[in-house]
C-alpha cells in the first residue's frame, strides 16, 4: 500500500462555508476522477485549522498514487478555491500499517 498526504494552506482564514463548498466539489468532481485509477483504496479530507486542509489518499501502489496526485493538481488548478490556496506540501510513502474496521462497525 502507498499513501499520499497533500497539505494545503490557505492564504487567509477560510470560512466554514467556503471549505464546505470546496469539499462538495471534491466529492462530486474530483473523487470520480481518482476512483477509477487502478489500485484505489481510500480518500479523505480533513480540516486541521482555519488555514489548513489535508487530503489523504491510499492506493495499492505508488503508480496509482502518483496519478492521483497529478489529477489533484489539475483539479485544484481549475477550482475557484485555487486563488486562496498555496502550493501544497506533498508527503508520500509506503504505508506500513493500516487497520480498518468492517463496514458498519462502531
Amino acid at each position: 500500500m502507498y499513501a499520499t498526504i497533500r497539505r494545503y494552506s490557505t492564504k487567509t482564514a477560510a470560512t466554514a462555508d467556503t471549505v464546505d463548498q470546496f469539499v462538495r466539489r471534491i466529492e462530486s468532481n474530483f473523487l470520480p476522477r481518482i476512483h477509477d485509477i487502478p489500485g484505489f483504496h481510500s480518500y479523505g479530507v480533513m480540516r486541521t485549522s482555519d488555514t489548513e486542509i489535508l487530503s489523504i489518499t491510499v492506493f495499492e501502489d505508488r503508480e496509482g498514487s502518483t496519478e492521483a496526485t497529478r489529477r489533484a493538481a489539475e483539479f485544484v488548478k481549475n477550482d475557484p478555491f485555487t486563488e486562496q490556496l498555496n502550493k501544497p506540501e506533498v508527503i508520500e510513502g509506503d504505508l506500513l500499517l493500516l487497520k480498518e474496521a468492517g463496514m458498519g462497525v462502531r
